[in-house]
Formats: structure tokens, sequence, C-alpha cells
């Protein structure tokens, strides 16, 4: 009888510990990682030698962001190359959505068997004259 009457004492502090994990998880998924905003790129077949740029999405983007600025360049030859770009508004998505890209947009298309190597650069901007509030590349082999 006598643990009966303790058990209400003991679930109190494995209660409190759960709740206390639980709090500790959901912070974690929301915590922005340490290099701050990052992007990842839908990148298909079917973008390769198109018009059509691949969905890029962007997460921890630094507060005051008002647009995003992105290029695609090939890198690691004599000279870097421009494959064109754009511009898209923050909406509070994160998603540059596919096809968002116009400026002189053409996709990565190496000659023949040819890898080469690309990267997306996306920067976060505050105003058109400003400098960049962060800035990150998406690299990665074409072949």
């Amino acid at each position: 009888m006598k643990l009966a009457h303790h058990a209400p004492t003991l679930l109190l502090p494995l209660l409190f510990a759960t709740l206390l994990l639980a709090a500790c998880a959901a912070r974690d998924e929301t915590t922005p990682p340490e290099e701050g905003m990052t992007i990842t790129v839908d990148l298909s077949e079917i973008h390769r030698c198109s018009r059509v740029s691949p969905e890029i999405t962007v997460a921890y983007a630094p507060k005051g962001t008002k647009f995003y600025d992105i290029r695609l360049i090939e890198y690691g030859t004599e000279e870097e190359r421009f494959f064109g770009g754009g511009t898209w508004v923050e909406d509070g998505t994160g998603v540059i959505p596919e096809g968002a890209l116009t400026r002189h947009y053409r996709g990565p298309c190496p000659p023949g068997t040819k890898a080469l190597d690309y990267a997306y650069v996306v920067s976060a901007m505050e105003s058109e004259n400003s400098q960049p509030l962060a800035v990150r590349l998406y690299r990665f082999t074409q072949e």
C-alpha cells in the first residue's frame, strides 16, 4: 500500500522529463543550422540543356530578405561561364518554382561525354543596390 501512495509522486518527475524532451525535440526542428541559410535544388534530366530551371528551395533565409538573386555558373575550367539566372521575390514559402529563372537562362549542358562542374549561386537580398545578406552555392557535376 505504501508503494501505491507514492506512485503519483514517482510519476510526476517522469512526466516532467517526457514533456521536457518533447519540447527540446520540437525546438531542434526549427533551430537554423550553424551555417544559416541552406538551399536544395530539385535537378533532373529535364533541366539538362534546357531553358526550364529546376525548383530551388531556400531554408533559414536571413531576416530582411526581400528577394533572391539566382545564377547558374560553370566553374573549374579556364574561365567561369555564366548560364543565366533570375530573381525571385521572397514570398514566405522559400520555394523558387521550376521555370522561374528567365534571365538568359540555359541549364547545364556539357559538350559530348565530358563532365563539367556547375553551381547555382543563391543570394538573399534586402534591396537592389545592397550587399547580399547571405550567399549559398549548390555545387554539382553534370555529364
